[in-house]
């Protein structure tokens, strides 16, 4: 008996893959932006709004990215949200053939393969096509209500993938269909004058900038839960989401060892259940018409499943109770506009903090810290606007780190197939040990219309989230022949290396060295709709690195360029 799934190809699949398509394609009429549809900051209507908001010397109502219409509205944003007093379902196919190219990407940084790139956000971001290769998507709810699924195709993997140099297309097909990332969007929302709750796959990000130092808003997507309440002073707002606990069995090794033998004072700690799960609880205030203030909690649990004391909505400072299983930070930020056209704005993220009373080896202070200027140009003119941004961010060295990868401050993305994933940080998107300088130019149309272009200097250390050392120690069994051992490569590297190897032969110094490198990034896009179904857009990203991969007077360059026509049919 042949018990073989139908393949794509198979007679069994090709009618109902027709029927599916079919159904998408003669549903009703796309969906408007019913109010409990979720809108990212970089959708055009809510970014068009902000710029106009900050053009007209009105202060942004939230630093939170993703709300829904029904909130933007209450803000005066024209979402084109209308009533459904009857349930609504709407069909989507978009397809967007394309062109990838790149050039002189990095080998790797310790591993001797592009393993590194796995560590590397800003590659996933290079290699995203703005609309997958292809969509297939459903919508439906009613007036307070939304939901929306989809299965779509896009060209992410290729940051693993991807050689030295080379050219895709769609035309390739191995290259997307044996490829395929999961879908970035699902979710259900429901949302009335004051309160919205959401859960399923969708973006979110907290900050105004691009570097955001809490949760990074150029991840893909989160798995999350969340729910916002909002009047015209006060905003509270509640975020619980999930990484892959995939770890390799090195990590496993790591993450199932009691490393902090001084500070956890638990032992129940020591047994582990696969779970990574980080929540961030946040209030913001508004007292006067120009200025905004937030403070914000983030809470990492890996290793237990969380409890009430982790899931509480409304508790802030939880602390670290369970050292070994749990991690928090705190955060605040304000920002203003202190007349037309000009936004001002600034974080401070505490990860950890040195106390008076602790030895010269306790771990160092961990912080980051975020400042922005956005000028809006004062030209009139309805449908376009017009902005200049500049930002500097900095994370001191071991911020966000932890050694057990279950409490490090990323978000583990898997790739078809399970065998590895990407790491995409919660906090700064290149991690600690980092200053980021940042200007940037944006025209923007209420069409969708869009211009940009960006310069970036990243002066990069050499600490990465999640670094390990492997090799071979003491006889720690007692059989005779030496161990192999695996130390998290942190703060404290020096005191595992003498008590597990003991040969004098490295140090963390010696290890990372002092080498940083110096990234400079140049980035032109342009995005155009060509009527109601079709979208144009293209994007080159080109980067010259001084000492590349922490070697002292190595260069390199790498060049990633992307173009794309987008055809869409359906709702949203």
């Amino acid at each position: 008996m042949n018990n073989r799934a139908p393949s794509s190809g198979s007679p069994r699949f090709r009618p109902a893959a027709a029927l599916i398509l079919s159904a998408l394609l003669f549903l009703p009429a796309p969906l408007r932006a019913q109010q409990g549809r979720m809108l990212d900051t970089r959708d055009t209507v809510l970014e068009w709004a902000w710029l106009d908001r900050i053009g007209r010397g009105v202060n942004i109502p939230t630093t939170v990215q993703t709300i829904s219409a029904a909130e933007a509205a209450s803000y005066g944003v024209d979402t084109g949200a209308a009533a459904c007093s009857e349930p609504l379902v709407s069909g989507r196919l978009s397809v967007q053939p394309f062109l990838l190219g790149w050039s002189g990407l990095d080998s790797g940084r310790w591993k001797g393969d592009n393993q590194e790139r796995l560590t590397d956000g800003s590659y996933l971001t290079r290699f995203r096509l703005d609309n997958p290769i292809l969509d297939l998507g459903l919508s439906f709810g009613s007036d307070a209500f939304y939901g929306t699924t989809q299965i779509n195709f896009g060209t992410d993997s290729h940051a693993y993938y991807a050689g030295e140099s080379g050219l895709s297309g769609i035309w390739s097909t191995d290259d997307y269909i044996g490829k395929w990332t999961f879908p970035d969007t699902g979710y259900l929302s429901w949302s009335d004058r004051h309160l919205t709750l959401a859960a399923g796959r969708l973006r979110a990000g907290i900050g105004l900038g691009e570097a955001n130092i809490l949760l990074n808003g150029q991840a893909r997507w989160y798995d999350q839960a969340q729910f916002a309440w909002w009047s015209g002073k006060l905003r509270f707002y509640g975020f619980w989401g999930t990484s892959s606990t995939h770890l390799d069995d090195d990590e496993y090794a790591v993450q199932s060892c009691n490393w902090d033998t001084i500070n956890n004072h638990d032992a129940s700690t020591a047994s582990l259940v696969p779970y990574k799960f980080f929540s961030y609880h946040r209030v913001e205030y508004k007292p006067f018409r120009a200025a905004g203030f937030g403070l914000s909690e983030m809470q990492l649990v890996g290793g237990k499943v969380p409890d009430l004391l982790n899931i509480l909505p409304g508790a802030y400072w939880h602390n670290t109770y369970t050292a070994g299983v749990s991690n928090v930070m705190l955060h605040a930020d304000a920002w203003t506009v202190p007349f037309p056209g000009f936004l001002l704005r600034g974080e401070f993220l505490m990860d950890d903090s040195k106390a008076p009373y602790e030895d010269r080896e306790a771990k160092p202070n961990c912080w980051a810290w975020e400042l922005g200027a956005r000028y809006v140009l004062p030209v009139a003119g309805r449908d376009w606007r017009f902005a200049f941004d500049a930002e500097y961010s900095h994370a001191d060295r071991w911020t966000y780190d932890r050694w057990q990868p279950w409490l490090t401050m990323y978000q583990r993305q898997l790739l078809t197939g399970g065998y590895r994933g990407f790491d995409i940080a919660l906090g700064h998107p290149d991690g600690g040990d980092v200053n980021q300088y940042g200007l940037s130019f944006v025209a923007l149309a209420k069409s969708g219309r869009r211009l940009e272009a960006g310069y970036t200097l990243t002066d990069k250390g050499p600490v990465y989230l999640g670094r390990y050392w492997k090799g071979t120690g003491k006889d720690l069994d007692g059989d005779g022949s030496p161990d192999e051992v695996i130390i998290p490569v942190y703060y404290d590297f020096d005191d595992w290396y003498e008590s597990l190897v003991g040969d004098g032969k490295l140090t963390l110094a010696g290890l990372l060295g002092s080498t940083r490198t110096w990234t400079q990034a140049f980035s032109l896009k342009a995005v155009w709709p060509l009527g109601p179904r079709w979208e144009a857009n293209a994007e080159i990203d080109f980067r010259y690195i001084r000492n590349a991969e922490h070697v002292e007077g190595n260069t390199a360059t790498e060049t990633v360029w992307k173009t794309g026509l987008t055809w869409t049919i359906g709702g949203r």
